[in-house]
């Protein structure tokens, strides 16, 4: 057996986190001394311990580690393993892009010209849109973690088996955009219903749209915005719901942001 510090510098942790383990569940001692309450942990433990560490490195909370640890069948693991790449890839691609953009303004400034591309032209449709069948997931969050709930989705979609019929939607339903804490729906287009306690299907109503094509980072895309508003405006309409971005080409494609394609919908009604 190894007393609590032994055990400590095994497994690169200290007494004061096996201790927060231990009363988590994650890792208890084998045996504790009843008369001076020592703590003593035995060699198969060492697994355990390395596992857990492994695990932090992954990022997964302590609840999520917990999860893991107790389910022998590795299905957990799976599951959860496949959502921390798909949201880590997210991370990497949405600096990436940044880093792109930087470089761009940058290269745009020594030659004396607007980092602002005003170049851009839109061309307004109006179409009435059929009702689409959409696994989707609304959350008031940052638009930092955006990531996160679509990776939920998508998890959804793969340990459900799903197929996507379509683009990937995001809704917005804030009057006023708070990316700090904005009120969205990540909708994805499937080929069946699925209810479940945590995710299901529902009908993205269709109806009248108005919508336009930008092209280039999203971060840009609220020049789209301000057209289809003025054209809606001018042309006697109003706003009847929720606006959303159709995802067209984006990070998948391993394109630079300037190629980046997304059709912008607002659904309308006569004045």
């Amino acid at each position: 057996m190894y007393t609590i510090g032994q055990f400590s510098k095994i497994g690169r942790v200290s007494t004061r986190m096996l201790r927060y383990y231990d009363k988590l569940g994650l890792i208890k001692p084998s045996f504790i001394n009843p008369e001076n309450q020592y703590r003593y942990y035995e060699k198969h433990q060492v697994k355990d311990i390395l596992k857990i560490n492994k695990l932090r490195r992954y990022r997964f909370s302590s609840n999520q580690i917990k999860q893991i640890m107790e389910d022998s069948t590795n299905t957990t693991l799976t599951i959860l393993l496949s959502k921390q790449i798909h949201e880590i890839e997210f991370q990497i691609q949405s600096s990436k892009n940044i880093l792109f953009e930087l470089k761009d303004s940058l290269n745009k400034l020594e030659k004396g010209e607007d980092i602002m591309n005003s170049k851009r032209n839109f061309n307004i449709s109006v179409d009435t849109l059929k009702n689409t069948r959409v696994l989707s997931l609304r959350d008031t969050i940052s638009m930092d973690n955006i990531g996160n709930l679509i990776g939920k989705v998508f998890e959804a979609v793969s340990s459900n088996g799903l197929s996507i019929k379509g683009n990937i939607m995001t809704l917005y339903y804030d009057e006023d955009f708070d990316p700090n804490n904005a009120d969205i729906e990540i909708c994805i287009p499937v080929d069946r219903e699925l209810k479940t306690p945590q995710i299901s299907t529902r009908i993205l109503k269709g109806g009248l749209y108005c919508h336009t094509t930008f092209i280039g980072p999203y971060s840009e895309i609220g020049e789209s915005y301000r057209e289809i508003l003025d054209w809606i405006d001018k042309n006697s309409y109003k706003i009847i719901g929720a606006p959303h971005d159709e995802y067209i080409k984006g990070p998948e494609s391993k394109c630079s942001p300037d190629e980046f394609i997304t059709e912008v919908y607002f659904p309308i009604g006569r004045k």
